[in-house]
């Protein structure tokens, strides 16, 4: 039986190992207290973003970020963690998820992460989750580019159309002129 245990272990601490080193970014919090059902509700707007959340044992996180390399994530591991791992691109929506549930949850503590493998704070994912998404950016980016486009199209319409109007009057004059 214990060996059965022990080989549980292992591969537990082996799959952490592979979460950790093929999602280069991830999120921790420690809770207390929270009912699956709200637990159902943080995991499923995760999943949409990417991410994925589970439920870790310290031990077994410690050595899992010792093997990934991802020692500065070791003191974080204390008490009820949880783990959402993400690519680079999915951490800002699983931060903003992460924040948003924290809100909702006193019990729900954002302790730190990492993004590209490197260490990054509570305060530092904070301020991540308040930027506006990627898509928003790029909208905004694309409108800033748009307006001086579309206003230099507006000047030179202008311009067109004065200009015929100006040789329509000159036209009618002088056929008046003429008569």
């Amino acid at each position: 039986m214990l060996k059965l245990g022990r080989a549980t272990r292992e591969a537990m601490v082996k799959e952490l190992t592979v979460l950790f080193k093929e999602n280069n970014s991830a999120i921790v919090a420690r809770f207390q207290n929270i009912d699956v059902n709200k637990v159902q509700k943080l995991r499923k707007p995760l999943k949409a973003a990417s991410a994925r959340f589970k439920v870790v044992k310290n031990s077994m996180a410690r050595i899992a970020v010792k093997n990934a390399k991802l020692d500065s994530l070791e003191p974080l591991f204390e008490g009820t963690c949880a783990v959402s791992f993400c690519t680079e691109d999915g951490f800002l929506n699983a931060s903003k998820i992460f924040v948003n549930f924290s809100k909702e949850n006193e019990t729900f503590k954002i302790c730190g992460g990492c993004i590209a493998g490197e260490f990054i704070s509570y305060d530092k994912i904070k301020e991540l989750a308040a930027l506006p998404s990627r898509e928003v950016l790029i909208a905004r980016v694309v409108g800033g580019m748009k307006s001086p486009i579309a206003n230099f199209v507006g000047i030179l319409n202008n311009l067109v159309s004065g200009f015929i109007r100006t040789v329509d009057q000159i036209s009618k004059k002088k056929s008046e002129e003429s008569k």
